[in-house]
């Protein structure tokens, strides 16, 4: 009987402090010791979507993008030979590649915005792995009662 509490209003409260139904994380080091209330299947999923962001955009900049951002001697000269002798439509096309380079300079290093979600990641997935464990034993406990 010494486990039992008793609220202010008379209640008994031994069904809801009882140790097994709270998970224990007392044993997890602090840096990845899940918290309660937490769901880390959401939190990896998270840092998943933010990781094959920071993923797709160094992709673009260094697959698709880099070819634009580089100045190749060749080009320049034959598009200022072809400057002297434009008309009106190769003028929009002038500008539509330039506008394409502005882009393409504006996106360098777009990256580097969500690559933290990386280490997170990685992080997120170790916190999990207790997570699991511990829960999984709760649930584990409660079929054998």
């Amino acid at each position: 009987m010494a486990s039992e509490s008793t609220a202010a209003d008379g209640s008994n409260t031994a069904a809801i402090t009882s140790p097994k139904n709270v998970p224990n994380f007392s044993h997890v080091p602090w840096p990845v010791r899940p918290r309660d209330g937490i769901n880390y299947d959401f939190v990896a999923t998270l840092y998943l979507i933010g990781s094959a962001l920071a993923l797709s955009f160094y992709l673009l900049e260094t697959k698709i993008l880099d070819p634009l951002l580089v100045e190749n001697d060749v080009d320049a000269t034959t598009t200022t030979g072809e400057s002297d002798s434009t008309t009106g439509t190769e003028e929009n096309g002038e500008e539509g590649s330039n506008a394409w380079k502005e882009f393409a300079s504006g996106m360098q290093g777009m990256y580097f915005i969500f690559a933290p979600f990386v280490p997170c990641l990685l992080w997120s997935f170790v916190v999990r792995y207790f997570w699991l464990k511990e829960t999984k034993k709760i649930s584990l406990d409660k079929k054998d009662n």
